[in-house]
C-alpha cells in the first residue's frame, strides 16, 4: 500500500494548485467513460468523492486503504483553486449550490430523488490504476475551464 500511495502522491504533486477529489470505481470502462463524458453524482460532490490534500501522502494512503473495496480505478478530479473560488463566489451570489455551477448541464432529479449533476470532463484530470500503478491522463482536462460559461441558464 505504501508504494501505491507514494506513486499516487507523485502524480498528484502536479495538482498542488487544485482542489482534489478522488473516487474509486470497479470498471475500467466506467473510468474511461468518466474521462470522456464527465462525472455524474447526486446531491453533493462530497457524498461520492473524498476531498484530499494532494501534498499529504498520509491522506492519500488513508483514501486508498479506505476505498479499496470500491474498485481499483481512482478517478482524479482536480479543480484549480482559482476556478473553485469563482464557483463558490457565484454560488453565493446566485444562491445556488456550487455543484450546479460546476455541472456542464442543468441539474435534474436523479434516481434517489436528489438533484443530480454532471461534472464536466474538463475537471477530470485522469484515473490511477491501483493494480498497475499507471495514470491515464484525460486529454479533455482543462485547468482554465469554467462549466457555467458553457450553459445558457447563467
Amino acid at each position: 500500500m505504501k508504494q501505491k500511495a507514494e506513486t499516487l502522491h507523485s502524480i498528484l504533486s502536479g495538482y498542488l494548485d487544485c482542489i482534489v477529489f478522488l473516487h474509486n470505481t470497479r470498471d475500467k470502462n466506467i473510468a474511461e467513460k468518466i474521462l470522456r463524458e464527465g462525472f455524474i453524482f447526486e446531491y453533493q460532490l462530497s457524498h461520492t468523492t473524498d476531498r484530499i490534500n494532494p501534498a499529504e501522502i498520509v491522506e492519500i494512503s488513508y483514501f486508498l486503504f479506505q476505498r479499496k473495496d470500491y474498485g481499483p480505478y481512482t478517478i482524479v478530479i482536480a479543480i484549480p483553486r482559482k476556478s473553485y473560488n469563482l464557483y463558490t463566489k457565484y454560488s453565493n451570489q446566485f444562491n445556488v449550490p456550487v455543484e450546479e455551477l460546476m455541472s456542464k448541464v442543468k441539474p435534474w432529479v436523479g434516481e434517489n430523488e436528489e438533484s443530480a449533476y454532471a461534472l464536466a470532463p474538463e475537471h477530470i484530470a485522469g484515473y490511477f490504476d491501483n493494480d498497475t500503478f499507471g495514470f491515464v491522463r484525460n486529454p479533455l482536462y482543462n485547468r482554465g475551464y469554467l462549466a457555467y460559461r458553457d450553459r445558457d441558464d447563467f
